[in-house]
């Protein structure tokens, strides 16, 4: 169970709801928008099924540590766009070059250790920042699940097993900060000119408030890179609606963002109709939709995950480092100025 905890970070955007009454349809290609979704009348909007680009695009990296909705993300993406996305492991066989961004969790986790050879391909990264207040143990019950063969979003893990495997003298929270500290160096390391690195936090991209506001600027990002058309700016909120705070209806049932492509009952990729056919991952597709804002909402077992007065220390001095180190960078340290906030109002629990 100790091998459970290998987790932490990610994503971010945010919210303001706007709507609109207007029908967005319009043809695609490289001057137009594609007709993503429509805006229903009273705000209701209806978002398409993505498909790959018919034309290679420049691949960008969505970067993000597990348990930190890099799954949600991804679905918001292919629906601003209506291009597909794909994961460093390649696991739906899209390939990198008909996609609009690329999953990967490194230094995490490093793509059957063949991350090296696919980076110097990507000119562009978002970054999604979770607190890893959060971050680790949503990552210890997505494990937890895992080894027990339980399903996806269903539990969390009890809290002896947390406790253990957080006080695990190889793989426990330590080990796991040091993970954390690693991969924001890293993104922040590898994209020097800012305007190539989108850094975003999960706690602005589900917030009421800001999470349009967020994902705007995740379109503008995307935007950026040719032959990415996202839809128009006043249907934005009304995307964020139906992905992230899931209010309106979401895309199709054949819309399943990540099932392994080698599992059989699925038609081919370049299948115009692009639909997997076994009805029970298109209902689990649609349940993972109904998640996406809190991963966790529908899991049973305890949301507080308590920790000793020592590991609040620890997670609170390696948010300061990483403030101090990139000093510089006013998205950075807006989003590890709130993190410290949150460590350091947390009552420990010894």
């Amino acid at each position: 169970m100790a091998a459970a905890a290998s987790l932490l970070l990610i994503v971010g955007a945010a919210s303001l709801y706007m709507s609109s009454n207007s029908l967005i349809d319009t043809p695609h290609n490289n001057n137009q928008r594609r007709d993503l979704s429509v805006a229903l009348p009273g705000g209701g909007c209806k978002v398409t099924v993505a498909k790959l680009s018919p034309t290679p695009i420049a691949p960008t990296w969505q970067a993000s540590f597990p348990g930190s909705g890099a799954r949600m993300t991804w679905i918001l993406v292919e629906a601003l766009t209506g291009i597909r996305t794909n994961n460093d492991y390649d696991s739906q066989e899209r390939g990198y070059e008909n996609v609009v961004v690329v999953k990967t969790h490194y230094p995490v986790k490093n793509a059957k250790h063949k991350f090296a050879e696919l980076d110097p391909l990507f000119g562009r990264a978002m970054v999604i920042l979770r607190n890893p207040i959060n971050a680790i143990p949503s990552y210890f019950n997505q494990m937890y699940e895992q080894v027990n063969h339980l399903p996806t979003h269903s539990t969390r893990g009890p809290n002896k097993d947390w406790i253990k495997c957080r006080d695990d003298s190889k793989e426990g929270l330590a080990f796991q900060l040091g993970h954390y500290e690693r991969f924001v160096e890293y993104w922040m390391e590898r994209y020097p000119e800012r305007r190539d690195l989108l850094m975003v936090s999960y706690e602005d991209l589900t917030d009421t408030n800001l999470g349009p506001l967020v994902t705007m600027r995740i379109a503008d990002f995307v935007a950026e890179t040719e032959g990415v058309n996202p839809i128009a700016p006043e249907s934005v909120p009304c995307v964020w609606e139906t992905v992230v705070n899931y209010k309106n209806d979401g895309p199709p049932p054949d819309h399943v963002p990540e099932v392994d492509a080698r599992r059989k009952n699925r038609n081919l990729e370049g299948n115009n109709n692009d639909k997997l056919v076994n009805v029970d991952e298109k209902q689990d597709a649609m349940r993972r939709l109904r998640v996406a804002k809190d991963p966790s909402s529908l899991r049973t077992g305890p949301k507080n995950r308590p920790y000793t007065k020592q590991n609040l220390v620890d997670m609170e001095a390696m948010l300061q480092r990483l403030m101090e180190k990139y000093s510089y960078d006013e998205d950075l340290v807006k989003i590890l100025v709130s993190y410290i906030e949150v460590v350091s109002n947390t009552e420990p629990q010894d």
